[in-house]
Order: C-alpha cells, then sequence, then structure tokens
C-alpha cells in the first residue's frame, strides 16, 4: 500500500490553461519527499488535490488515492471522502490559527473531525484530549504557551503550533504547502527539524512543498520537481545543484537557491542513503 498515489491527474482553472498536467506519482509510507518549483508551477494546486480539498478535471484516468483509500476518481470526491480526510494533516503558510483563542484551544481544534458536531460548536473537549494536546504542544516546545492568545505569538510558534494540531490529529500522512515560506531562517529550520523528526521517529509520510531547494537537500531524502505543472524531475535530493536546477528551470533558477541558509554538512548527514534504483527518477525529460 502506497501512502500516496496520483495518477494522470490535471486541473485547469480556465480553458486552455492547465495547472496540472497529466501528474502521475507515488509516495511509500514513512518518506519525506520535498515538492519544490518556482512560483506558478502548480505545487500548491498538487497539494490541495492530495488533501481533498480540489476536484480535478474529469478526466477518466485521473485518480488520487491516500493510504490505499481513493479520494477522488475522475474529478469526482469518493463517498467517504472525510473518513479518508481525516488521516492526513494539511499544514499551510499562513498557519490557519483562531487569533483570539488560546493556543491549547487551537490545538484542540485538530479533533473536531473525530467529535460529534454539538461537542465541537460548544468546544467541549475532554479531559484526556486536553492532556494530549498538552503532550503535543511540549513535543514542539510550545507547552508554556499554551494559555497564550495565538495571535500574540510569533510566526515560528504559531507554525509549530499548527504542527502540534496536526499531531493531535494523528495524521498519518502530512502535507505541508510552503510551511517556511514566511519564516526567519532560524525560524525556519525549526519547523523543519520538527516535521523531519515526526517522520523519523512517527513514521508519518511527509510531503512538504519548499521554495528554498536547500532545505530539500538537508532534511528529504527525495525532491519532486514541477515546472509549467508537469513533474520534471523525481528522485535524490544530493542532485540537486545550481547547474541541475539551471538546465531544468533556467533563469528561474535563481529564486530557488538562497545562499544565507545554513545548510550545515552535520544535518545533511543525517539523511539515509538512496538505494541507486530509488535515486533518479527523471519522469520527463528537461
Amino acid at each position: 500500500m502506497t501512502a500516496v498515489r496520483v495518477n494522470r491527474l490535471s486541473k485547469s482553472f480556465s480553458p486552455g490553461q492547465r495547472a496540472l498536467r497529466d501528474i502521475t506519482l507515488s509516495i511509500e509510507p514513512g518518506e519525506m519527499v520535498a515538492l519544490i518549483g518556482a512560483s506558478g508551477s502548480g505545487k500548491s494546486t498538487l497539494i490541495r488535490h492530495i488533501a481533498g480539498l480540489s476536484l480535478a478535471d474529469a478526466d477518466a484516468e485521473a485518480e488520487v488515492e491516500v493510504l490505499g483509500r481513493t479520494l477522488q476518481r475522475a474529478g469526482r470526491p469518493a463517498g467517504d471522502l472525510a473518513a479518508t480526510r481525516r488521516l492526513i494533516g494539511v499544514i499551510f503558510q499562513q498557519f490557519n490559527l483562531v487569533g483570539r483563542l488560546s493556543l491549547l484551544t487551537n490545538v484542540l481544534i485538530g479533533v473536531l473531525g473525530s467529535l460529534p458536531a454539538w461537542r465541537g460548536h460548544l468546544g467541549w473537549f475532554g479531559r484526556g484530549q486536553r492532556e494530549r494536546a498538552m503532550d503535543c504542544l511540549c513535543r514542539v516546545g510550545m507547552d508554556e504557551y499554551a494559555g497564550q492568545r495565538a495571535s500574540t505569538l510569533s510566526g515560528g510558534q504559531q507554525q509549530r503550533a499548527a504542527i502540534a494540531r496536526v499531531l493531535l490529529q494523528q495524521a498519518r500522512v502530512i502535507l505541508a504547502d510552503e510551511p517556511i515560506a514566511s519564516l526567519d531562517p532560524q525560524a525556519a529550520r525549526r519547523v523543519m527539524e520538527i516535521l523531519a523528526e515526526i517522520n523519523r521517529v512517527d513514521g508519518v509520510t511527509v510531503l512538504v512543498s519548499l521554495h528554498q531547494v536547500a532545505y530539500a537537500q538537508v532534511y528529504c531524502p527525495r525532491t519532486i520537481a514541477l515546472r509549467d505543472g508537469q513533474v520534471a524531475y523525481d528522485g535524490d535530493s544530493r542532485v540537486l545543484t545550481p547547474d541541475f536546477l539551471n538546465a531544468l528551470y533556467g533563469a528561474e533558477s535563481e529564486t530557488l537557491f538562497l545562499p544565507e541558509i545554513d545548510t550545515r554538512e552535520t544535518a545533511r548527514s543525517r539523511l539515509p542513503s538512496m538505494a541507486p534504483a530509488e535515486g533518479l527518477r527523471q519522469a520527463t525529460a528537461g
């Protein structure tokens, strides 16, 4: 059983303008995969389809599966879409916290999908759920801020709380859409380290879209590169040198490398070696 399987997926927002073009890929359970590409390449659109938040064009062969369960087929949602989405945790660039609520309450929102609707409306969370929420905040280093309003915290702190919410949800697949795009380098590294730890310790599959290739090289053994809505490269992150990306993206590759990012060799050494058969998956010719 694959963690994520996408087959022949295309998406058009207007006639003749496709955001995604015949995307086919699979991600195995326990992988941590980076999704890179210049602005407009289709990263966020693809993540929304895998999360079950958007429907593809009505192609008979188009299908998205997560953990062996169909999310959508031929542009139509599966009947048990809501149940499958409970297994998927989504982390957005803008955190999606309710600023006037405490951090603890924001994390508890992660269990709403498993509560009766009336309990969710009343914010009636059990003691066990509150204890688990505190454990999740502790894991991301945010337990001391549990009673503080979310709006009073920094971007990096809010993003860590968003990760705690996904932990409480007990998601088996985490989709992170540009989770560090608005963070300073130190906060960005902390967020990526937490995601890598969840992947390593809990065995949770992680797909994270990134605008900075250096983070993919350090934290993700495998990278999928999109260009113009198509998979242009799928393979070992160590291949992503400036020359390689220049050949793939041309002048746009300059936006994918930020020299101030710390690509310490000690961090890079944490990545497991990939077998040669897994190393280079050229989906399309450059």
